[in-house]
């Protein structure tokens, strides 16, 4: 399989996304969305009827979501911080790097491979000794990393 490499700004950005998430401050995603849109249509001392208004949705509709009743779609949701003055922006906050994970799971992958031939080998008395198993294992490695193959993350 090919090696799908993103466009050099498209890197960039996203570099620049995932700054941003780690900079935001912790426990900031455990605040639910409805929540944020009734406390800053508060602090905008607008009722629901209003900032339904301004969104172009019903305020019953408007109601439901501030409850967090109801899921809703993301062009809603971008109505509703239009409405409020803002732009809508979605950021994730990884955990870690999209280069670790590969990398991880590059060497889960490798690992789990070669540890699978190395038992089948077992089984015939051809074990080879730690020092080779690791070498082989490394050698899967810089064979996963050369290929760029999404298969690493089939299971």
């Amino acid at each position: 399989m090919r090696k799908e490499q993103l466009p050099i700004s498209s890197e960039h950005k996203l570099d620049q996304i995932m700054s941003f998430g780690r900079r935001a401050p912790e426990g900031l995603e455990a605040m639910p969305v409805h929540a944020f849109i009734r406390m800053a249509r508060h602090a905008l001392r607008m009722t629901q009827a209003q900032l339904a208004k301004r969104a172009g949705i019903p305020q019953s509709h408007l109601a439901v979501i501030e409850t967090g009743k109801r899921d809703f779609k993301l062009a809603t949701l971008r109505k509703i911080y239009s409405a409020l003055g803002g732009n809508l922006m979605v950021v994730g906050r990884f955990r870690k790097r999209p280069a670790s994970m590969v990398a991880e799971r590059i060497r889960e992958v490798a690992r789990k491979k070669i540890m699978r031939v190395a038992g089948s080998m077992a089984l015939e008395k051809q074990l080879p000794d730690d020092a080779m198993i690791k070498k082989l294992i490394k050698a899967e490695e810089d064979r996963l990393q050369r290929e760029g193959s999404t298969d690493i993350w089939e299971d």
